[in-house]
């Protein structure tokens, strides 16, 4: 192995640990599920929101859960199409991803992105995080093809067309999890540099055009916007806790909703009045959500925490996506 692979190896697997070792709310209660076929959730949930289990994509709806892959390779990061009608997913080979998309019952598995098959994998050549366009026409992801670390890239719903969306700043310039805005002008971005990962939103039409909107000693992540468009969550590091905080998608002062210990991936609800995301549970990352309020002087406040799942264990990094 080169000393350069092996270098960005070793630094993505930091990236990913300290990400996914940051953020849990304090509760418990118990659910079923052990890989195989159908689980059973603590608390129903309006909608359709996939995560991944055990290499696996599965979905929660009406108080239940249902396995959507049947393995073959690992599966993770899925996302809902706008309609509802398909989703992407990333499967991981040997040495390489690639982008898939599938019908909404798990048929029609399609292969968007060719990864190098049938030989080894080059320095450079990973895709991950596809997340539709809210048109439903395009599709963005992450891809360090012609980068030392991940940038932004675009192709079209049907693969063709791909292309960098984003250039490196400066030679430790990262992006990692990423979300649309509801007009789809925007992508906020989790995004490293010399420092601490912080939330960047990136204007589509000039990439250079970019702000960063927060400002967490211990760094933010995960970024989710608001199905009105004016608002983000996201995940930032407080010492050995995370919490789950809200901003206006223009900046500006931050509020807590959420202080776990250990978590990650805050969603939206597709109709704005609920989050989703994962935290730690004993030794299992669970399903939780909590419900939206305006208090009486006009901020957002959470509810106590519900959970979705309990010693079923939700894969830590696949994201989560809330759909119709």
């Amino acid at each position: 192995m080169s000393n350069a692979k092996f270098l960005r190896l070793a630094l993505a697997t930091v990236v990913a640990v300290a990400l996914a070792l940051t953020s849990l709310p304090n509760l418990a209660t118990d659910s079923t599920g052990d890989g195989g076929g159908a689980g059973t959730a603590l608390a129903s949930i309006s909608g359709r929101l996939l995560f991944g289990h055990s290499g696996d994509v599965w979905v929660a709806e009406a108080g239940g859960l249902s396995q959507l892959t049947q393995g073959g390779r690992y599966w993770g990061q899925p996302d809902w199409a706008p309609d509802g009608s398909q989703l992407a997913l990333v499967g991981w080979g040997q040495n390489l991803t690639d982008i898939f998309v599938m019908n909404e019952d798990g048929s029609g598995l399609h292969q968007l992105t060719r990864s190098a098959q049938g030989r080894r994998l080059s320095d450079n050549d990973w895709v991950f995080s596809p997340r539709w366009s809210p048109a439903g026409d395009a599709i963005a992801y992450l891809s360090d093809r012609s980068t030392f670390y991940p940038m932004l890239w675009m192709m079209r719903a049907d693969g063709a067309g791909p292309h960098a969306l984003t250039s490196p700043r400066n030679g430790f310039d990262a992006i990692d999890t990423f979300a649309w805005s509801p007009d789809a002008t925007r992508i906020a971005a989790t995004r490293f540099d010399n420092a601490s990962s912080q939330i960047q939103v990136i204007d589509v039409a000039a990439p250079t055009r970019a702000r960063t909107i927060t400002n967490e000693p211990g760094g933010a992540f995960d970024p989710s916007w608001s199905p009105y468009g004016s608002q983000i969550v996201y995940a930032a590091r407080e010492g050995r806790k995370t919490v789950i905080k809200i901003i206006d998608a223009q900046g500006g002062q931050s509020s807590t909703l959420v202080q776990t210990d250990l978590g990650r991936n805050p969603e939206w609800s597709p109709s704005g009045t609920a989050i989703a995301y994962i935290a730690l549970q004993g030794r299992e990352f669970e399903l939780f959500t909590v419900d939206l309020t305006t208090d009486r002087d006009g901020h957002t406040v959470a509810s106590r925490p519900n959970q979705i799942t309990s010693q079923f264990g939700v894969d830590s990094t696949s994201g989560l996506s809330w759909g119709q």
